[in-house]
């Protein structure tokens, strides 16, 4: 029997081979490294320093543009300046030549009319006239306004160009002024414009002239193409055009080029308007050729714009020539890498030659043995099948094969007893409705969780496994990650800690548990068992509890408060009465007394209508009467409800919410509900039942939660309303109650019925009130209430109650 191990050591050799092929691959991946490098090198030489050429040229032409523009701007100022000058020396040696023999009139109209005679650089220049006081003396962009008062005349961005003129001169005389305004001629839009002037102090008048920026860049522009175009001649090297693909340079002056192809479909204008647009960049094409003096050849470019003109600037250079040196020299690398490569493949073929005759020699000799265990691995995984050790050629091998069979045995023996206690332990784990999760004390991760867990928290096992506690809780305070270390401690310390955690589903809907926790040893190893049940239905029901007391507190204490005011309005309301009763003329029993203390009741009344006193106790008793119906209305809306149900009409019930709400101030929130417009879009409804309190308390808690929303509605331009609505059919009678305030989002819209979710600040409501007039309308009722609302315009609540119910 041969030893392995000998037999290995005789064809070790053959590893040294498979360092030849590393070797030749390395060399080859280096050669076509440097191939690589010398490729970009040689293009960067031949074709690099074209287009930092052509991006100085484009540069350079766009600040010969800045500058011309710059200068002309510049220049048509001075001299719009220097005529204005020209003009007012010219109407003083007029005024001083004729003023002895001319009267007022005479010398202001020559004047006129020969300063308006004057001619000017550009067309739409011309000289106007207005006095201080903001008459038009000479106008000829206003020809209907002359010798009229212009000074409330606006310009199209709302000033008072007259009065910005006259303020000017009385600081200094003279001086430039910028504002916009319309050339002469119909709809011409309205264009920045700069005038000068000066006062001519003999008639108190306001000469001047401007010039329109406008016009100062189209003659700009005109030079430039003049400049261009001679830079241009008998070349095709610079291209100018509108954004728009209008031409204006060359042959196709004037003609819109977007459709331009070249020989290879290129749409040439196209891709030059998109560099233009993105910055500035480089395009490639053959140029077309306009006219038979025109030869197409290919050609780079680079195209940059200039936005204030719209236009794009294109400067081109031929490029074959190039290319066609970069390619020879590309052709020459390239033999030189092949040759090399030969080389060297010629020498690896050879070796590797060598390698498979001494390694099919290695694999002949131990194939037949180790594929036998091949096999026997291959099928032992699933299977028991043991070894036949008769097949076994050698010795190291044989050894082998006793222990693997040795293994199989106690593979399945282990195999059978540990199915037996996981189907135990899974059963259990997974029947108890608690859910139960095991947690890594190391890695703090769940290990194991029940189906119970998957269930409360909407997960899937593989989500659950290897999931961190903190994902499934708020950690916010008193619940957060440092209360939660000091349990974690103390269940590390041996203890069993019991407590309650708000906690999250995978949907992000929170929730409440009862947890117990402890450390076990399962799997040998110790874990933290953690045991949770839903008290989520058992803490609102305490809350609900708890603000019922509130309210059956508060309702009692405001039924006791308006008993003791009902006491001082009755008698201050009688002895109103009594005080108009007793002076009045018409009543028997006070003439006797009257004329025993000699008095006229009579002058009494007249004394006391004239004094207003009637009048006051007029308003006394109209402020107690309403005083007691706001009392009644308390009254009845404390007192506790029977849910006995009752025939009648909602629009009274909504006039009792009205008048309740009417008479709230919320000091907290500073809104004030008197200063809320309501609207009453009433339509007869049936007679129905229902119970009329239930029904108060939910419309009152709307029109409350309306008020609060327009008191938080920062557009200060509306007027706050509350409209409420009414309409019926055969089966139901609906109430709408819309506010103009700034809306819900919708997110926050789909909870809004839900127990203790409120759209309010901290501390502001319990977020009780909607969920119980949900209850009331759905449950009491068997009726419907829905939300809906657009962000900015307002939100509107609709509740549906059937008639026969």
């Amino acid at each position: 029997m041969k030893s392995i191990a000998s037999t290995l050591s005789r064809y070790m050799l053959t590893l040294c081979f498979a360092s030849i092929f590393i070797f030749g691959g390395l060399t080859v991946y280096f050669m076509i490294s440097d191939y690589q490098k010398e490729v970009i090198e040689a293009k960067t030489s031949i074709l690099g320093g074209i287009e930092g050429q052509l991006v100085r040229e484009v540069t350079r032409i766009k600040h010969s543009i800045e500058y011309t523009l710059t200068t002309n701007q510049q220049n048509s100022i001075k001299r719009v300046k220097s005529t204005v000058i020209e003009a007012h020396k010219l109407a003083e040696q007029l005024y001083a030549t004729y003023k002895d023999s001319l009267n007022k009139n005479e010398l202001q109209t020559l004047i006129k009319s020969t300063l308006n005679s004057m001619i000017f650089d550009f067309s739409d220049s011309y000289l106007f006239i207005v006095d201080m006081d903001g008459t038009a003396q000479l106008s000829p962009g206003l020809h209907d306004m002359t010798q009229k008062n212009i000074l409330d005349l606006k310009t199209s961005d709302g000033k008072f160009i007259v009065q910005d003129m006259i303020r000017l001169i009385k600081k200094q005389d003279a001086g430039y002024i910028k504002y916009t305004w319309p050339r002469s001629g119909k709809n011409s839009l309205p264009l920045t414009k700069t005038s000068f002037i000066k006062l001519f102090k003999p008639f108190r008048w306001i000469i001047g002239i401007g010039i329109y920026e406008d016009t100062v860049t189209m003659k700009t522009q005109d030079e430039i193409l003049d400049w261009l175009a001679n830079i241009n001649r008998d070349k095709d090297e610079i291209l100018v055009g509108t954004l728009r693909g209008k031409s204006l340079l060359g042959p196709s002056k004037g003609k819109n080029l977007l459709k331009l192809r070249d020989s290879e479909g290129v749409y040439i204008v196209k891709d030059l308007i998109r560099a233009a647009k993105a910055g500035g960049d480089f395009v490639t094409y053959k140029n077309p050729a306009f006219s038979q003096n025109f030869k197409s050849y290919k050609k780079i470019s680079y195209c940059s714009s200039i936005p204030e003109w719209d236009w794009f600037l294109a400067y081109g250079i031929d490029v074959g020539r190039q290319e066609l040196r970069f390619e020879q020299s590309k052709e020459e690398l390239w033999d030189t890498l092949m040759i090399q490569v030969a080389a060297v493949l010629t020498l690896v073929f050879l070796i590797s030659l060598s390698c498979v005759f001494f390694s099919g020699r290695f694999k002949r000799i131990l194939t037949d043995n180790f594929n036998y265990f091949e096999n026997f691995f291959r099928k032992g995984i699933g299977t028991t099948a043991k070894i036949d050790r008769s097949k076994i050629a050698f010795t190291e091998l044989d050894t082998l094969a006793e222990l693997a069979n040795s293994m199989i045995d106690s593979r399945e023996s282990a195999k059978n007893e540990l199915l037996k206690s996981e189907i135990t332990y899974r059963e259990i784990f997974n029947s108890t409705k608690d859910a139960i999760g095991v947690l890594d004390l190391q890695k703090r991760i769940f290990t194991d969780v029940n189906q119970a867990f998957l269930d409360f928290f909407v997960m899937e096992r593989n989500a659950a496994i290897g999931m961190s506690p903190e994902i499934i809780s708020f950690n916010s305070p008193p619940y957060d990650n440092k209360y939660a270390a000091e349990l974690f401690n103390k269940a590390l310390s041996g203890e069993s800690v019991h407590f309650e955690w708000m906690v999250k589903k995978s949907t992000g809907e929170p929730f409440w548990t009862d947890n117990l926790a402890r450390v076990a040893s399962i799997g040998g190893q110790k874990k933290l068992l953690i045991v949770m049940r839903d008290v989520t239905e058992r803490r609102k029901m305490q809350k609900i509890m708890v603000q019922n007391e509130k309210m059956m507190s508060v309702g009692g204490l405001a039924a006791g408060m308006v008993h003791e005011i009902n006491n001082p309005l009755g008698i201050i309301m009688q002895v109103t009465q009594n005080i108009i009763r007793r002076t009045s003329p018409t009543l028997k029993s006070n003439l006797p007394i009257a004329e025993k203390c000699n008095v006229d009741l009579d002058n009494l009344r007249n004394y006391m209508d004239k004094r207003g006193i009637n009048n006051y106790l007029r308003s006394i008793q109209d402020a107690g009467a309403r005083a007691a119906s706001i009392v009644r209305l308390m009254l009845d809306f404390s007192r506790k409800d029977n849910s006995a149900k009752s025939s009648g009409t909602i629009e009274p019930v909504i006039e009792t919410a009205i008048s309740l709400a009417s008479n709230d101030y919320d000091f907290k929130k500073k809104y004030d509900f008197k200063k809320i417009k309501i609207i009453r879009d009433f339509n007869s409804s049936p007679m129905f039942n229902f119970t009329e309190m239930e029904i108060s308390q939910v419309i009152l808690n709307l029109i409350k939660n309306a008020a609060q929303a327009l008191s938080e509605d920062k557009n200060s331009h509306k007027i706050p309303t509350i409209t409420i609505r009414t309409s019926s059919d055969e089966n139901f009678v609906r109430v709408e109650i819309e506010d103009n305030g700034p809306g819900i989002e919708n997110e926050k819209l789909k909870r809004i019925f839900e127990p203790f979710y409120s759209t309010k600040g901290p501390d502001i409501g319990t977020g009780l009130g909607l969920s119980v007039s949900y209850f009331i309308i759905t449950h009491n009722h068997s009726g419907t209430i829905t939300a809906d609302s657009t962000l900015g315009e307002g939100t509107r609540f609709t509740i549906s109650l059937p008639i026969l119910t």
